[in-house]
């Protein structure tokens, strides 16, 4: 027998779950894209949604860089966050300025208002319109755009985009609300809707019968199938379980209150994350890096904070990228988000990234990034990668 029939013999008797396991053992979802097109049986077996996911979770999304924008920029501008993920990005060909937004592009053209970000999932963008006030979610790789009816709310105070990891073209949208009371008063409850792009209509899911107020600065996290919003004062943060549609309100640890931080997950829950393990904050306290755990204490619902790691200090590494030891200590450390094992921080007027495995610190930016809203993008996968048949699996 031929060595090609040979292998391809030997491929042909491997079923598809065995191929998926010896999948999930490549390093990168780069790797996996590659072997699967190896051949039809290796795309065959990749093209799963269901594997799609416990890949994702195990292995983190291909983080190509952030998206900022600012008044004095006519559209977003893409920043890398290394030069491979740069190469990446020019291959890919994306519109990283979403000329192709409705009403113009991003600032509106033809009489149009410009957008602003809400959110960045998976690959996707979440963006409002500041005239309309109409929703969509873009996707700068594919130039395309789903729109969205603005929420029935008088007063939409967050929201959080919720993009499966399996296939990112699936998506939904959560907003929470507070509205007026029937005496045209404030009312006393916040509630939270939904939308999905099959239905294109909103729905009530939760209602807390308090009013929570966010911070105004305020945007969503997310990690053990929960959104996470951090409250006025910095004292706590109101959490949606996204699979239960609950609210909670968790009490941060008082080291953490006056500071920046970002949700992350820990490990390989490759069910889903259902928020039953610890919820883990990652920030940048005193030049280093910590991880803080919160698990509940006895059944009422309350966490019980510890650090569980901490880094070695950056301050001298962050004096010789901005070349001024003196005035950096005059400016806190803003944790923009955590993104496929990597920290992207604002220190003044600097976009930075820390490698959280070899804690390599990279100035990403020479533009004034300090009045610039920055969200982390990462790749989806490949359209052509995706079986739509299987968003379920």
């Amino acid at each position: 027998m031929a060595p090609t029939a040979a292998a391809a013999a030997v491929v042909a008797a491997l079923s598809d779950d065995l191929l998926r396991e010896v999948f999930l053992l490549l390093p990168t979802a780069a790797d996996l894209v590659r072997a699967s097109l190896a051949c039809k049986p290796f795309l065959r077996a990749a093209r799963n949604a269901g594997f799609l996911r416990r890949f994702r979770r195990r292995h983190g999304p291909l983080l190509l860089g952030c998206l900022l924008h600012h008044a004095d920029l006519p559209a977003p501008v893409f920043v890398p966050s290394s030069p491979a993920a740069a190469a990446a990005a020019a291959r890919a060909d994306g519109d990283f300025s979403l000329s192709f937004l409705p009403h113009g592009g991003w600032l509106g053209g033809g009489g149009g208002a410009p957008w602003r970000f809400l959110d960045c999932r998976n690959g996707r963008v979440l963006l409002k319109n500041r005239g309309t006030q109409e929703l969509a979610v873009a996707d700068p790789l594919a130039w395309s755009c789903v729109s969205l009816p603005p929420p029935p709310a008088a007063r939409a105070v967050g929201y959080g985009l919720v993009a499966d990891d399996g296939d990112s073209s699936v998506f939904r949208v959560f907003c929470i609300a507070q509205d007026s009371g029937g005496d045209g008063g404030v009312s006393s409850e916040t509630r939270a809707m939904v939308l999905s792009p099959g239905e294109l209509s909103w729905a009530d899911v939760a209602v807390h019968p308090h009013r929570l107020n966010l911070a105004a600065a305020s945007r969503a996290m997310q990690a053990n199938g929960s959104l996470y919003w951090t409250l006025e004062g910095g004292a706590s943060v109101v959490a949606l379980n996204t699979a239960t549609n609950e609210f909670s309100v968790l009490e941060l640890p008082p080291p953490l209150r006056q500071l920046s931080f970002d949700v992350v997950e820990k490990g390989e829950d490759e069910d889903g994350g259902g928020g039953g393990g610890p919820l883990y904050l990652l920030t940048m306290r005193g030049f280093c890096v910590e991880v803080w755990a919160g698990a509940e204490d006895g059944g009422a619902g309350e966490l019980t904070w510890a650090r569980v790691e901490k880094s070695v200090r950056f301050h001298k590494a962050m004096a010789m990228l901005q070349h001024d030891s003196v005035e950096m200590y005059h400016h806190g450390l803003d944790v923009v988000g955590v993104v496929a094992g990597v920290l992207f921080l604002r220190h003044w007027n600097c976009l930075l990234s820390i490698d959280l495995e070899t804690m390599k610190l990279r100035k990403l930016s020479d533009e004034d990034c300090s009045s610039a809203s920055i969200y982390p993008y990462a790749m989806p996968w490949p359209p052509s990668f995706l079986n739509p048949a299987e968003h379920g699996a």
